[in-house]
């Protein structure tokens, strides 16, 4: 029972997390779809385990929640991608959706096995199913835990130490604890399933006591990492998540070049910024590709190995961000950002207001839509 009750508060956990982002999400427009679907799946897959466990005990519903957590570790795996880069890593993206194909495949091929008709001719097929179903739990085996290992550990864990790094708040690397507590728990539980296959096609022979006593413990690590998360989101209702590079400065300029508001940055590398240099860089880089291509459309983006600028024209303004990486949640906010700017401002930005210190109340935008952001004290113009 003692396992049955903390997969009970790991379901809670997960509940509580999404009315946590549900909240974010609705009131302060606080987007992280991919993370917030991600604790959904999650806090299916368990309502289905335990109401399998009380009222069903059955393999269709044994095999649709292991589905539905094959589904939150490829979201979660998506939302380290997202912070981390523009797209996701090809071979990665790759590996993990093959993982889901075969998670699927190999769950219904074990309910199709138990579930089949125990007799055809003269002979039952009972014992005729086993080397099948054995096969199947294989493949589904692999296809978990593998990609739990690399969401969790490969990607996660590294991902919220280099926040950490960056940002030194104390939320990732609490976060980087909670996954590998929650990684652990499914390592132990992958080495008692490897015992059972390896028992099973007689490889080895019973299997260390040591790991059934801590096959037996792997929710109650799974719910300590769980825990971590719900304390560090109530704690502080505001953190949603940070970027783990360096994002330096962040610039709105008028059509032609003249900046008009600019947000500088907290970050782990010390590097002054000159926005009126920048401003005029881009312009005339902007010029000159427009120019050369007898083209419009202006330049998105400027890369180098270290410092990468992200640029988002709208009708009547540029906005200019300075990082160290340009990821998917930094492209996506500078867009919205521009879409708010533009339409709080538009009066302003119609008479061509030349008082800049009017749009110093951008400020109030960057909560909601840059959320990983860290404004320094007393440097924004």
């Amino acid at each position: 029972m003692f396992n049955e009750y903390i997969f009970l508060f790991i379901t809670l956990g997960f509940g509580i997390l999404a009315v946590l982002f549900l909240i974010q999400t609705l009131l302060h427009k606080r987007y992280a779809w991919v993370l917030f679907i991600s604790i959904i799946f999650g806090f299916l897959a368990g309502i289905v385990a335990i109401s399998n466990a009380l009222f069903f005990d059955n393999p269709f519903f044994e095999s649709l929640h292991l589905n539905l957590y094959g589904i939150h570790f490829f979201c979660i795996y998506l939302f380290f991608e997202r912070l981390n880069s523009r797209k996701p890593n090809l071979i990665r993206l790759s590996v993990m959706a093959s993982l889901l194909t075969m998670l699927a495949i190999g769950l219904w091929l074990v309910y199709f096995s138990q579930n089949v008709s125990t007799t055809i001719g003269l002979f039952s097929l009972e014992e005729e199913m086993n080397p099948f179903t054995e096969i199947s739990w294989v493949i589904a085996d692999f296809a978990y835990w593998t990609p739990a290992f690399i969401a969790y550990l490969g990607l996660g864990v590294p991902i919220y130490i280099r926040t950490y790094l960056t940002t030194k708040e104390t939320q990732p690397l609490i976060l980087s604890i909670a996954l590998v507590f929650v990684g652990f728990g499914f390592f132990i539980s992958f080495l008692n399933d490897l015992m059972f296959i390896l028992n099973v096609y007689n490889i080895i022979t019973g299997s260390p006591s040591f790991i059934g006593v801590l096959a037996s413990l792997n929710n109650a690590f799974q719910f300590i990492g769980i825990l971590l998360f719900v304390i560090t989101y109530i704690i502080n209702v505001d953190y949603i998540y940070r970027l783990p590079n360096d994002t330096y400065i962040l610039m709105v300029l008028k059509k032609g070049g003249i900046p008009i508001h600019t947000v500088h940055l907290e970050t782990r590398k010390n590097i002054d910024v000159k926005a009126f240099l920048l401003s005029g860089v881009i312009t005339a880089i902007n010029n000159l590709f427009m120019e050369l291509t007898k083209r419009s459309t202006p330049i998105h983006t400027i890369i180098s190995e270290d410092i990468n600028v992200l640029i988002q024209s709208g009708k009547q303004i540029t906005a200019v961000i300075m990082a160290e990486n340009i990821s998917y949640f930094l492209e996506k906010a500078l867009k919205r950002y521009v879409k708010a700017f533009e339409k709080e401002f538009e009066d302003e930005l119609n008479r061509k207001a030349e008082n800049i210190q009017i749009f110093k109340r951008a400020l109030n935008l960057l909560t909601s839509i840059f959320p990983f952001f860290m404004v320094k004290k007393n440097e924004h113009t």
